[in-house]
């Protein structure tokens, strides 16, 4: 009988620590293709979500310049046709087609600011008086595996930042950009409160010597980045380089019709079955060492 309560015991201390090493990584999965990328979906940012007027100089440039081809925008120093401050924007990708590798999206800018700062005969003049508003439209196709964002010409323009992988684990490294030979990752933070559950990217990268800002929050769930952490936006993307912006907040996502899945429990009962095994396991340790015992005394 004792022998009997002894492997028992044993069984459950195994099934314990097997619980405990496979429920962390049960959380992550492998990189996919969004499922949610289908035709007709949209995701639409503004200033923010408060209706907040001011989003700070957005530089821009012209689609036309051979110095801004492919990824020439994200090279530091490069010199942008006009920095503007916002006034009022929107800026709106939407997923025109789908097939088993590739998306189509139509992506729409429509801009209103002031001219900070503007290239004329090749010097650079302060003019911040004049309003000046933008509407532009382009399309660009984007691998649905490694997020590579093409022109209507094909020419690459970087690795999007816009989605990430949904699902990962605490800590794992996520590719942001990858061009030839540079491959460009960043650890991500995991934050499994409130009812949508959340990751966080590092708050910098460094691609073609040019630091730039991350620090984005994305849903778990699906992996799609919803706000700029610490008050920011989303700062740059091959995507919002399609209709001329290199650098500066877009904004935060205030309208999407894409499902980011049920809301979660505020209570992780997954993280509380986690941190339980291990007492639970020394608590029918012990009572089994005490029915031991007992038994031998008798």
């Amino acid at each position: 009988m004792v022998t009997d309560a002894r492997k028992y015991v044993v069984l459950v201390l195994m099934l314990c620590l097997c619980v405990s090493i496979f429920i962390p990584i049960a959380t992550a999965r492998d990189a996919f293709a969004p499922s949610w990328l289908e035709e007709g979906a949209y995701v639409k940012y503004e200033p923010s979500l408060s209706g907040a007027s001011s989003l700070g100089a957005v530089g821009v440039f012209d689609l036309s310049n051979p110095n801004f081809t492919g990824t020439n925008y994200i090279l530091p120093g490069q010199q942008v046709d006009a920095v503007l401050e916002t006034i009022s924007s929107s800026l709106v990708w939407r997923c025109v087609s789908v097939n088993a590798t590739m998306a189509k999206l139509q992506v729409t800018l429509d801009y209103v600011g002031k001219l900070g700062f503007h290239k004329e005969n090749l010097e650079w003049i302060n003019n911040s008086s004049e309003e000046v508003s933008l509407q532009r439209t382009a399309e660009v196709y984007v691998d649905l595996y490694t997020r590579g964002v093409y022109n209507a010409d094909g020419v690459f323009l970087g690795t999007t930042h816009l989605w990430l992988p949904a699902n990962p684990s605490d800590g794992q490294e996520i590719i942001i950009w990858e061009e030839d030979s540079e491959t460009i990752t960043t650890a991500v933070t995991v934050h499994e409160e409130g009812k949508q559950y959340t990751f966080q990217t590092g708050t910098q990268v460094t691609i073609k010597n040019n630091p730039l800002m991350l620090d984005l929050s994305y849903d778990l769930d699906t992996g799609l980045g919803m706000i700029g952490m610490g008050g920011g936006g989303f700062s740059w993307d091959p995507i919002f380089a399609a209709v001329g912006i290199s650098y500066g907040t877009v904004g935060w996502v205030s309208e999407t019709n894409i499902d980011l899945g049920p809301e979660h429990s505020e209570i992780n009962w997954m993280q509380m079955l986690y941190y339980a095994i291990i007492p639970v396991a020394i608590v029918l340790l012990i009572a089994t060492l005490i029915i031991k015992r007992k038994r031998k005394k008798n």
